[in-house]
């Protein structure tokens, strides 16, 4: 069971992504986007692969 502490983790990691790459989209790598439907989807072990893949912490 996960509670609101974890969910929350969840959600701004997943906000933090979604910044990072329109960011990243607006400085004209818009292949950044193609990583999209998966932060939106996915769950807290995909938010982290995804985030050490882009460096992110």
């Amino acid at each position: 069971m996960c509670d609101n502490s974890d969910n929350s983790q969840t959600e701004e990691l997943r906000q933090k992504l979604l910044a990072e790459l329109y960011a990243g989209a607006g400085a004209g790598m818009g292949a950044m986007l193609l990583d999209e439907q998966r932060v939106r989807r996915g769950g807290q072990e995909e938010l982290d692969r995804i985030a050490r893949q882009h460096g992110i912490e």
